[in-house]
């Protein structure tokens, strides 16, 4: 189905799509599934592919982050400045959705869990994942929800 997707990796791949149907004379399909992400400080990030819908139901997978689990750690390990902070003046959208079947969530006391995936699933199938101060997985995740 259409999705809207306003992100650089969406504008880059669709452009060259769009490109290449207009010279080649013939439409390929756009089949790349675009990925967003947000570095929300130097200690919190997350990278985002696929179907991620609050409604829908979801499995996540939580573990003790370190100080190499952030977003600062990230773009210090790659040389690149701090995406947050070259992005800076764009407005963060909310959502006021609520999830049609919360989960329960288990308290686990004062542990710091501060890296995970979030599985998005329709039909027992994954639709979409959620990554969370987990960096520079995006292609195994597309290979996850293909």
């Amino acid at each position: 189905g259409r999705r809207r997707v306003e992100h650089h990796d969406h504008a880059i791949v669709s452009g060259r799509q769009a490109g290449l149907n207009m010279v080649r004379g013939q439409a390929q399909p756009y089949t790349h599934q675009s990925m967003f992400w947000s570095d929300l400080g130097p200690d919190v990030g997350y990278e985002a592919v696929g179907l991620i819908d609050s409604t829908l139901p979801t499995v996540g997978v939580f573990a003790r982050g370190t100080k190499s689990d952030t977003p600062k750690a990230a773009v210090t390990k790659s040389d690149e400045a701090m995406r947050s902070e070259s992005q800076e003046g764009e407005d963060a959208e909310s959502s006021s959705a609520t999830p049609s079947n919360p989960t329960p969530v288990k308290s686990m006391g004062d542990e710091k869990y501060g890296k995970g995936v979030i599985f998005y699933l329709r039909d027992d199938i994954v639709v979409g994942v959620l990554m969370w101060n987990v960096f520079n997985r995006i292609t195994l995740a597309r290979r996850i929800i293909r």
